[in-house]
């Protein structure tokens, strides 16, 4: 802004006097160096949220290793000058950015200690799931937030209007028409510029974007998408954000057209006639019930404490007697429409970019139909029902269950028994398995039911009167894990009651039971003893009504659950299901970061043979087709998949 424009004195305080007389230009100036401090300031309290807790290299990394600090801070000012452009108040358009950067701040340590992962964009869905947020924060700590944050703006209010210099008016009536018009232009610049930075930070993921270039300057500086806590902590709180801004799902795969899906397709076709020649069984005229049962799974194997009884008794000896192993979670603390998203698409969130961090927010809900097995089934007889005892709009299920082809959903407020446990809040894992039950019996066709239950979500704090006892810890830490506890033994005594009731029916069921991962009670005295695989680990089960063999899978992630379903009940199988058989020989479990083999050790593509090597690029040109890409072999690898 020129001098000219801003030679006129400055006007005084609408208050009393009180604030000090300084000319535009020298206004100007102070506005400046007020919101870049505060910029600096709103950047480190967003850093700490993240950092806290994390050793010191990473403190060293994000304040002085490369750019990402003062590019954190950068963004942030050019927020703080859009406002200031907008309200003409510097120390209330301060007071707005700090209010938001203390509950983005917040949020962060709470989801961190909860999941171990930071806020993410895709996270904003949450706002309109105020349900959601209460079970996650107690009521009172908002309540008393969302004072704090009024008075906070209060204040940045109150102190702008009794003590902050006058910047020239948004349309200085004192200047002529001339000169006035220049004030103006010069404001609506400075905002517009603002805005097209921001606007280009949004698009951070882009091939040669300036934003991404800043925060990749400096020696060894990566990008850490398989820990997202390490991500934001070495690249700053907004670097970690920004790049995990929506972007192309998959990169297109090298050599991806309609011929070399042809080719594809015609391959597994015959892999798929020769293994369907030796198969006898059948599962069109069976029940199919896929049970993802939140934060189940086996304490017993962690080190740092122990349990003064085995909550799983029951299920335990239903995994020994039959067809069991352990799941490669993705996430520890949460991750489970993702894991759900695996076990009804067969596509690993391991072969999508590492921005995808939710396909049911981000993904499918863009779509009209979108390939699972929700259409198989259909397509051979079976009603698809999606039973979950929680609001619909949880992660977008009420559009991505019709997106995938589910008939009817049945959640929290249509459940024939919504039973709580003492002071649980979510409904019983018992309920959830008799509405399945009473699904079965109402229906004249086979079902193929997808149930998601709620029981032993966090918060299980004080949920029951008789915990199970702990040792090797106490205080809080014992309270949650033996709440904990006691919730796994609940839902271990109601699936013992639902296989039971299933194996007595005259209809034929199957059932493929998984935990979808570790729940976010542990602290870092239990979670540093429990290294690589082990705070990802969780069990599951696949079993028949009609009699069970013994047999011990490899660990496994969520994409392979119903191809072995069909390999357990000798029947045939699609093309699509034929391929992942196959890459289970090389790669039995994939998630974003992780690739184990069937010995459990973890590997590298690199480590791949070259057939190894073929499969996975199959697998991913064939989940980019079934995704993103132009379907070309879908109607064919997964014929009926698409409802």
């Amino acid at each position: 802004m020129s001098e000219q424009l801003l030679d006129e004195p400055a006007q005084a305080s609408v208050d009393d006097g009180a604030a000090r007389e300084r000319t535009p230009w020298q206004a100007l100036v102070w506005a400046q160096k007020v919101s870049w401090l505060a910029a600096m300031a709103c950047a480190f309290v967003l850093e700490a949220s993240t950092l806290l807790g994390q050793p010191s290299y990473f403190w060293r990394s994000t304040f002085f290793d490369g750019l990402s600090f003062a590019a954190d801070s950068l963004v942030i000012w050019l927020i703080i000058v859009v406002l200031i452009g907008l309200t003409n108040r510097v120390l209330l358009s301060v007071g707005l950015v700090a209010a938001f950067s203390l509950v983005i701040a917040v949020a962060n340590r709470v989801k961190l200690g909860t999941r171990l992962e930071p806020i993410y964009p895709s996270d904003v869905d949450f706002l309109t799931q105020p349900k959601f947020l209460t079970t996650m924060v107690a009521p009172r700590m908002l309540v008393v937030a969302g004072i704090g944050l009024a008075a906070l703006v209060w204040a940045a209010w109150f102190l702008g209007r009794k003590y902050e210099p006058k910047l020239l008016s948004i349309w200085p009536e004192h200047l002529d028409l001339r000169r006035q018009f220049g004030a103006v232009l010069v404001r609506a610049l400075v905002v517009t510029a603002a805005l097209a930075l921001l606007a280009d930070a949004t698009r951070f993921n882009d091939p040669g974007n300036p934003w991404r270039a800043a925060y990749e300057v400096g020696d060894g500086r990566k990008w850490r998408y398989w820990n997202q806590q390490s991500n934001y902590s070495a690249n700053g709180f907004v670097g970690g954000f920004l790049y995990n801004m929506p972007t192309v799902a998959m990169e297109t795969p090298e050599g991806y057209d309609q011929a070399t899906m042809d080719a594809l397709t015609a391959r597994y076709e015959r892999l798929a006639a020769k293994v369907n020649r030796t198969r006898t069984g059948s599962l069109d005229d069976t029940n199919v019930v896929v049970v993802l049962s939140e934060s189940f799974s086996d304490p017993t194997r962690l080190q740092g404490f122990q349990l003064q009884q085995d909550p799983i008794p029951q299920t335990r000896a239903t995994m020994q007697a039959g067809t069991s192993g352990t799941m490669l979670a993705q996430l520890y603390g949460g991750g489970t429409a993702n894991m759900e998203f695996e076990a009804l698409t067969g596509q690993s969130i391991g072969l999508f970019s590492p921005q995808m961090s939710s396909p049911y927010q981000m993904l499918v809900p863009e779509y009209d139909q979108y390939p699972s097995a929700v259409g198989w089934f259909a397509s051979h007889g079976h009603e698809p029902v999606a039973v979950h005892p929680y609001i619909t709009s949880f992660y977008k299920r009420d559009q991505v269950y019709d997106v995938l082809g589910f008939d009817k959903f049945v959640h929290d407020t249509t459940l024939a028994e919504q039973d709580r446990i003492e002071d649980n809040e979510f409904i019983s894992d018992q309920a959830a398995f008799d509405e399945v039950r009473k699904q079965i019996d109402d229906s004249d066709s086979p079902l193929m039911v997808n149930l998601v239950t709620m029981q032993n979500h966090i918060p299980v704090d004080g949920n029951y009167t008789d915990p199970i006892g702990v040792d090797g810890v106490d205080g809080d830490q014992a309270d949650r894990i033996g709440n904990y506890a006691r919730g796994l033994a609940h839902t271990d005594e109601a699936l013992a009651s639902f296989l039971q009731g299933l194996e007595q029916s005259d209809e034929k069921t199957v059932v493929v039971f998984y935990g979808d991962h570790l729940p976010g009670i542990y602290d870092s005295s239990i979670t540093d003893q429990n290294p690589g695989e082990d705070m990802y680990t969780t069990p599951f089960l696949l079993w028949s009504s009609e009699g069970n063999t013994k047999k011990v899978l490899p660990q496994s992630s969520p994409i392979m659950f119903l191809p072995m379903l069909y390999e357990m009940a000798n029947a045939p199988i699609p093309p699509y299901y034929a391929m992942l058989d196959r890459l289970r020989t090389r790669v039995s479990a994939l998630e974003q970061g992780r690739m184990l083999d069937p010995q459990g050790n973890e590997i590298t593509e690199d480590d791949l043979d070259k057939q190894g090597q073929r499969l996975l690029a199959d697998a991913r040109l064939v989940q980019y087709d079934f995704s993103i890409g132009e379907r070309y072999s879908v109607d064919r690898m997964w014929p009926g998949s698409l409802r």
